[in-house]
């Protein structure tokens, strides 16, 4: 049966140095290099094995006019200004763009099923098996991870191709996932 790649957020706001999103990931010491290393090493093999690649990206509109307002963290990226659509923040990281053969989608929440016609696309590939990767993974890697359970995927997460900017709540949500997913790592995942 065939697998797809969920890679989230891999995008300049989130992930690079200079990205608007200070709390996405801890930049400082050797660990974000390590996490996007990974995870490029991963999204390049699961191309070779020919799995769907699926980039879900995060982004709103200039306005924020279709910004959810019920929470702190979505409020905190309209006031740092980030992952506007069109802009350099909400594009891919470099080393992250998508390919032709690709599938890109864009949301404006955490869950990577929700509103993006995530769940159809698989389906129609004949996909059972998901592998989910990308930030944070309190946040979206958990929501998505939730869902696709809840929807009869068999799930995989790579624990060192997600990442979060609390190393505590990182963590933990590992340890909730392992209730509904395998566990696994780059160097020892099985593609």
């Amino acid at each position: 049966m065939p697998s797809a790649l969920i890679a989230l957020h891999y995008q300049n706001d989130i992930c690079h140095p200079d990205g608007r999103i200070p709390f996405s990931l801890d930049r400082d010491g050797p660990e974000p290099a390590r996490f996007l290393e990974a995870s490029r090493g991963l999204i390049d093999s699961a191309r070779e094995k020919g799995w769907s690649v699926v980039h879900v990206h995060i982004a709103f509109a200039p306005d924020y006019s279709d910004l959810p307002r019920n929470c702190r963290l979505f409020n905190a990226v309209e006031q740092l200004g980030a992952v506007k659509r069109g802009s350099w923040g909400a594009a891919p990281m470099r080393g992250f763009e998508p390919r032709e053969d690709d599938v890109v989608l864009v949301h404006s929440g955490n869950n990577a099923f929700h509103g993006t016609g995530l769940d159809e696309i698989l389906r129609e590939r004949g996909i059972d098996t998901i592998v989910v990767t990308g930030l944070a993974t309190q946040f979206s890697v958990e929501h998505t991870v939730r869902h696709a359970t809840d929807l009869g995927y068999r799930v995989t997460v790579v624990r060192d191709c997600c990442t979060s900017g609390n190393g505590a709540a990182h963590t933990a949500s590992l340890e909730v996932m392992s209730y509904l997913a395998s566990i696994t790592d780059s160097r020892t995942i099985d593609l």
